[in-house]
């Protein structure tokens, strides 16, 4: 079993036999919990080898599943993993900033912000990628 801890942004990825996943660490309130994402191997190479777009995910995610109305099912999953890890960087900013600026209010920016130490001004304008 192969696995890569991304201590900074509380994930590990996960690969056994051919199966990927991703493993998230969710803080709740006064709970802390994990949760674990489906990837295909492309997924899995990307958060790999992309560390912007790993952080970017690992924000996105987070936020979502922190309430049980919030909750993202397996196809939501997916459209945050298709956009964010493989989506052209003009798209993944359009979609983070919907989510940011709408249901996240500021959730998603400040997350950033936290693990990677990003301007939030930059964030909440729509300029996800680079310093």
């Amino acid at each position: 079993m192969g696995e890569i801890v991304f201590r900074d942004l509380r994930m590990v990825l996960l690969s056994d036999e051919g199966v990927h996943s991703l493993e998230l660490a969710v803080a709740s309130g006064h709970a802390d919990f994990r949760v674990t994402i489906p990837l295909t191997e492309h997924d899995s190479a990307v958060i790999e080898n992309d560390q912007e777009r790993a952080a970017l995910l690992q924000a996105a995610l987070h936020h979502p599943f922190q309430l049980k109305e919030t909750w993202l099912d397996e196809s939501e999953q997916r459209l945050y993993l298709d956009v964010i890890l493989h989506a052209p960087e003009a798209d993944v900013e359009a979609f983070l900033t919907e989510k940011d600026h709408g249901r996240a209010n500021g959730a998603i920016s400040n997350m950033v912000r936290i693990t990677c130490g990003k301007d939030p001004s930059r964030l909440r304008g729509g300029r996800w990628f680079g310093h």
